[in-house]
């Protein structure tokens, strides 16, 4: 899983193995609907087809952590052990294939470039993970905000265009994402479009209307406040 533009998406239609409605399979989830939950055998991983998705932890005091969020193209699941250690729900109706352990541990064996495809997979967890560490520790908030809105719009083909694009996170699990509270980032997404930087046409969309701008305040440029 990923919040990154690192990893191409996966031809899975050719690379992953199939066995009959086990591994290959298409299951459709609509928003909010478990994919999986922390402490659940990890028994399958799931390739994003359309929608999002969003992993996350709870906390004992009821505090919520999300780690990362997943779009088409994106593999979830992969980077846990023998139990997933974070829930895993839909954020809008998606629909995702199935990818059994062990039928892909087998083909592994057989099928070499399936193992170079995972090992992709991994590297782009490995640092999404570095860059949300970086992005928390060192970022403020408003840098973290623009850092988040870039990744999203790097997923564009081309996010300079002015088109709406997804939005599909509320301000919630934004803030949750970003170690932020839900004012600060209402705040901090009304600073950006004041500065012209974006537009928030409705709560499910935004659009750039400056890319450098936003690409200098997400890589800490102090001229850009």
């Amino acid at each position: 899983m990923q919040l990154s533009d690192n990893v191409s998406p996966l031809q899975t239609q050719t690379l992953w193995p199939s066995e009959g409605t086990g591994t290959g399979a298409v299951r459709l989830l609509a928003p909010y609907d478990a994919l999986f939950r922390e402490g659940d055998d990890t028994v399958a991983f799931y390739e994003i087809l359309s929608g999002a998705v969003r992993a996350y932890k709870i906390f004992p005091d009821g505090r919520r952590q999300i780690v990362a969020f997943a779009f088409p193209g994106d593999i979830v699941g992969f980077g846990h052990g023998d139990t997933y250690r974070f829930d895993c729900d839909s954020l809008t109706t998606t629909r995702v294939r199935v990818i059994h352990k062990l039928s892909l541990l087998r083909a592994m064996r057989d099928r070499p470039e399936l193992a170079e495809k995972l090992l992709e997979v991994a590297r782009g967890e490995v640092e999404t993970l570095q860059d949300l560490s970086l992005l928390l520790c060192r970022k403020t908030a408003i840098e973290r905000i623009a850092s988040f809105l870039l990744t999203m719009a790097r997923k564009s083909a081309d996010p300079a265009s002015g088109e709406r694009l997804p939005l599909p996170m509320c301000r919630a699990d934004i803030a949750d994402y970003l170690g932020l509270t839900i004012e600060t980032v209402s705040r901090n997404m009304t600073r950006l479009r004041s500065l012209r930087i974006i537009d928030l046409p409705d709560r499910g969309s935004f659009q750039v209307r400056s890319l450098e701008r936003l690409r200098q305040l997400a890589e800490c440029d102090g001229n850009s406040h």
